[in-house]
């Protein structure tokens, strides 16, 4: 009797445990009360655009605001860092990414941009769903040219680009012959009425 008492109270216990509706009531709620911040948009947006080559290991959200703008990819409003990410905002930086902008027929009207992504089959509903036909940019711009340090103790920075060389033939004789030299002036010597010299 006491053996049936027992594992009837804990089936009843692991039945209450596992059900459903307890654990997915507390997830809702923790869920509608997180939004997502332009900061972690950004930084999404510049892993999964391929941007990240471009920065340090672990970039500030400043940075990865400034390699978006540089690639056309922003807010209405500009990037804030503590602005928490709106409908309009992702669908404006969506379509910039997928390099559409063109498309829209009134960029001023935030629900053109909504539109023109529900349009084309793509969901905001979340910032997960949106990015995910997003692809690496082909042609992305890079903000400056690459730093690096050759000694990591060492604080000087050193540029890994430096000067380009050509190697070919020497074509400094053509560019002479070849090159426009004006004609050095010549000497004016007066002359007075009727021809006559002074």
């Amino acid at each position: 009797m006491k053996k049936t008492c027992g594992v009837v109270l804990l089936m009843a216990f692991c039945a209450l445990w596992l059900t459903p509706t307890g654990r997915a009531a507390d997830v809702a709620s923790s869920n509608e009360t997180a939004a997502v911040s332009q900061a972690e948009l950004a930084k999404l947006l510049v892993e999964v655009l391929g941007l990240a080559r471009f920065l340090p290991a672990d970039p500030t959200p400043a940075q990865n605001f400034a390699i978006l703008m540089v690639n056309n990819i922003a807010p209405q409003d500009g990037w804030d860092a503590g602005r928490a990410v709106t409908r309009a905002d992702l669908a404006r930086v969506i379509v910039q990414a997928l390099k559409k902008s063109g498309e829209i027929k009134t960029p001023d009207d935030p629900q053109a941009w909504i539109d023109y992504l529900v349009g084309i089959g793509v969901p905001i509903d979340t910032v997960g769903l949106a990015t995910k036909p997003l692809e690496p940019l082909v042609l992305p711009v890079a903000p400056k040219a690459y730093t690096a340090l050759v000694d990591p103790l060492h604080k000087e920075i050193k540029q890994v680009m430096g000067p380009i060389t050509q190697f070919g033939a020497d074509m400094t004789p053509i560019r002479e012959l070849f090159a426009f030299k004006p004609l050095p002036p010549q000497p004016v010597t007066p002359t007075g009425p009727q021809g006559a010299r002074f």
